[in-house]
Formats: C-alpha cells, structure tokens, sequence
C-alpha cells in the first residue's frame, strides 16, 4: 500500500509539473505575469493543494480505512490534474526548458534526500505543493546561466548580420495586423528578391535570434522580421540586433494592456522600431486608417497607406468583398493610372495590410502590375479571416487574438455576406481595466449585424451579454456555450434553409482562466 501511495503522490506530481511548465512558457517566463495567472486560477491551484493536503493529513493517522481514503483522494487528484483537452499550443520542449526540469529535478530531490527515512508523505506533500511556483524557483536559479546563454546567442547573430552588409531588414510591429503584413510583404517580394521571414511566431528577442542563426544565409537579398512587445523595449532591443532599415506599424490599439496600463505606452513600444529606423536613417511605413498612427508628428521619412483616402501615399478605394475573396483599386504613382487589384482574403482591414505590403514591395523597386499579380496569389493566415466554406456554410476563422478594432472590423465583414449571420466569441481578454467597456461594446456592435449570437463560456463573455441586453435584440438568439465547437453543433442542428455565415471571433489561449 505505501508503494502505491508514493507512485500516486510522484504521478501527481509529474502532472503537475509539467502542466505549470507549460504555463510558466505560455506566461512567456515571465514572473509577475506567471504570478498573476496563478492569482486569476487561484481556485484550481486551492483545490490542488487542498486534495494533495487532505490526502496526506489522513496518511498521518496510520489506519487502514484512513490510507484507503488517501489513496482514493490522491487518484481522484491525479484525474483532475491530467489535462482534459488537446491544448492549442503545446509545450515547447527547449532547451532552457529542460535546464528548468533539471533544476526542477535537484530541488526535488534534495527536499526528499534530506533526512529521507522520516516524513517522506509530507516531504511527497510539500513538493507536490509548490509544484506551481517550482517553475518560477528554477528560472530564478537558472538566471545567470540564461543571461550568459542569451548574450552569447545575441552575439552570434549580430555577427552573422555583420557579415552580410547588404541585407535589406524590414522590421513589422503593430498591436494587430503584423503577422498577416509580414506573410503578404513576403510573397510580394518573392518577385524580385530572395527572402528570409522570421516564422510562426517568433517575434521575440530569441525567437528572432534563432532565426537568423538556424535560417539565415548569404544569398538572402532580404529579412523581415516581425517585432513583438509584452513591455516597454521589447522591440528596442530586436532592433539594436537587427538594425532595421525599413518597417512597418501596420496598427495601434488597446491590446496587451494588462501589461502596458494604457496606450501611451504601447504607442511609446511601437514606435521604438520608427526610433531605431531613424538612426539607421530609413523609411518608415505607416498605417494612417489607425487614429493613433494618423496623429503622429514624425521628423523623419515615412510614407502612408490606408483605404479610401486620396491623400496617402497608397491607397485603396472602390473595395468590394464577397465570399469569393475582394477586389479593389488604387493609383500607380508614376504612370498616374487606375489599377484594379484581386484577391483571395476577405474584410476591409485585409486590404489596409496589403496596402502596407504593396507600399513597400513598391518602395524596393517591384511595379505595381507584378505586385498585383503575386497579390492574387496570397493565401488567407490560419485563424486571421480565414474563410472556410462549404456548400450554403461560410465559417469566418478570426480565432486569434481578437482585440476591439479588428473585432468590429471582422463584424463588418460578416455584414457583406449573404443570408443567417452568427458570431461565436468568448469576448476579448488583455484589456485590463478596460475589459468590461470593450466587451460591453462588442456585445451592441453584434446586435447590429447578427441574427444569432453563441457566447463561449467565460468572464468576458458577462460583458458582452450585458452589452446585448443593453439592445432590444432578441433574447431567444442568445446561447451560451462551453466551446466554439459545441457552437457549431448547435448550429448545425438547426437545419436553417438557405445561406448561413459563421464568424469565429477570438479564442482563449491554454493559459487563460483554466
């Protein structure tokens, strides 16, 4: 019986620690942020404790019936702790990850090893415990090595960049929008040029880094490197590595402010990439359908692009969007001529974004007839306005990381389709202060537009219902759901006649209100 009691305290643990390691990585590592999420989920982390606890103290009394409880209560734990769905974004088993299981592994066992023969349930208990902070423990321990590693890694990159003076960098920030601007100014360039873009993600000091040393070659004419920030600085420091002689703010917005506290200073954070873009005296390319970008004072070279105004630079007019894809018009600067633009992607804010990669494909020299052909031939970013249909069944895909702007613009493109319009959204998170005004917000704009409305399960989600009660929308066409997927069961026994369009709005990551 004591063997099955340890195996299940060690089962326990091993769940643990690998289910806060991956959260602690989803926290980007970092110790305040891991802190808070733990604060958010404080009743999950109560009832760990509270079942580990329980088994422990009824272990302690030395009786049968009593141990039979234990064990029961700790396979009970064990159930509870093991992961109940596929997560969105697995562990990412790095390297610095597996320095932390290691350090992890020694404060275990040196809990354990000290006087082991005497307390060895509570010493189980306690280790069993900390599992939520044990991770914030060894990245603590592991400091000095992961800045030595990290100062090394820099410096290899930047030797790397030293050594190919005549590589073109274009750096892409914006609270919304880059990822989608860095793919479409990647196949545009594909004309003319041999290009290099930092993959999936990796918009972080490292994730950048790793790119250039695994990724970067002699014969790359070009690197675009999309520049994520948490914090003031971020993006001053991938371009003190980078050097960046163009780039893009394809957006400024309230999102990350649990982090930033307002939007001065994510204003402040984007424009670190114009600051260093200044130094290395280049052109700056800038979103002016965003109001925040549009009332900027720059004392340096930038060029503007948006939609329906004739003052930019570039712009788009006459935009048509359906289900088939958009298409619209913008002016050749030199020739002075009309040309009329196709492609694939749906919804007004798709268009800005390629007017942003158009202007620049434009400025390195590639004319507007050949960017309107590789235009035609861009794919949609999964889960950014990916359109999915099939037969009378649109399903607008806009799941990642929805903030207020890019919510109502995606609203606006469900509006252009034809026949039931739905939207499945659990509300937008990382607001701070501001969650409940956005959300209630979101909740009104969906009123103008859908026909029915499935609310994810979550905090935020209140909000949004507050904002639709706030209307005379019909209460009959609300549901509350446990998962978007549960949603379009739901729709789908409907059986509606006709044309129905689903829009996809946000999802909450793994780490969010577990």
């Amino acid at each position: 019986m004591i063997i099955l009691v340890i195996i299940e305290y060690f089962m326990n643990l091993l769940i643990l620690t690998f289910f806060y390691m991956h959260m602690f990585q989803l926290n980007s590592y970092f110790f305040t942020k891991h802190i808070h999420w733990l604060f958010k989920n404080i009743k999950k982390v109560i009832l760990q404790i509270s079942l580990i606890s329980i088994s422990t103290l009824l272990l302690s009394f030395n009786n049968s019936i009593c141990n039979i409880f234990s064990i029961i209560i700790l396979f009970f734990s064990i159930f509870y702790n093991i992961p109940k769905r596929k997560p969105k974004i697995e562990l990412k088993n790095t390297n610095r990850v597996i320095r932390m299981y290691i350090t992890e592994a020694t404060l275990i066992l040196c809990i354990l090893i000290i006087d082991f023969k005497n307390y060895v349930f509570l010493k189980l208990c306690i280790v069993n415990i900390l599992s939520p902070i044990m991770c914030i423990i060894a990245n603590c321990i592991n400091y000095p090595i992961e800045c030595f590693r990290k100062k090394y890694y820099i410096n290899k990159a930047k030797k790397i960049l030293l050594d190919m003076p005549n590589l073109i960098v274009i750096g892409v920030t914006g609270s919304y929008g880059k990822t989608s601007v860095k793919k479409y100014l990647e196949k545009i360039l594909e004309k003319k040029y041999s290009v290099l873009t930092t993959p999936k993600n990796y918009n972080t000091t490292m994730g950048v880094v790793k790119t250039i040393i695994e990724n970067l070659k002699p014969f790359h004419q070009i690197f675009i490197c999309e520049m994520g920030a948490t914090k003031p600085n971020d993006i001053k420091e991938i371009c003190n590595i980078v050097k960046p002689k163009l780039g893009i703010i394809t957006s400024i917005g309230p999102q990350h402010l649990e982090s930033f506290k307002n939007i001065e200073n994510i204003i402040k954070a984007k424009f670190e990439l114009a600051d260093s873009i200044k130094r290395n005296n280049g052109t700056i390319f800038l979103n002016f359908d965003n109001e925040y970008l549009s009332k900027q004072h720059l004392e340096q070279p930038y060029i503007t692009y948006g939609i329906n105004n004739k003052n930019l630079d570039y712009n788009a007019f006459s935009i048509k969007t359906s289900s088939k894809g958009s298409d619209f018009s913008t002016i050749d600067k030199i020739s002075g001529k009309k040309l009329n633009i196709k492609t694939k992607l749906i919804g007004s804010h798709n268009v800005v974004n390629i007017m942003g990669a158009i202007a620049v494909g434009n400025h390195l020299g590639i004319e507007l007839n050949d960017i309107a052909y590789q235009v035609k031939n861009i794919s949609s970013v999964k889960h950014r306005l990916q359109l999915i249909s099939n037969r009378n069944l649109n399903i607008i895909d806009d799941s990642y990381n929805s903030n207020p702007d890019s919510s109502k613009s995606a609203l606006n493109t469900l509006s252009q389709f034809d026949g039931i319009k739905i939207i499945v959204t659990p509300g937008l998170i990382e607001l701070g202060k501001n969650e409940k005004k956005y959300n209630y917000e979101l909740g009104k704009y969906c009123c103008n537009i859908c026909d029915y409305i499935f609310l994810v399960n979550s905090t935020q989600s209140t909000y949004v219902l507050e904002g639709i009660k706030s209307t005379d929308f019909n209460i009959k066409k609300i549901f509350t759901v446990n998962s978007p997927q549960e949603a379009i069961k739901q729709i789908l026994n409907f059986n509606i006649n006709g044309k129905v369009t689903i829009l996809l709005e946000n999802d909450l990551p793994d780490n969010y209100n577990l």
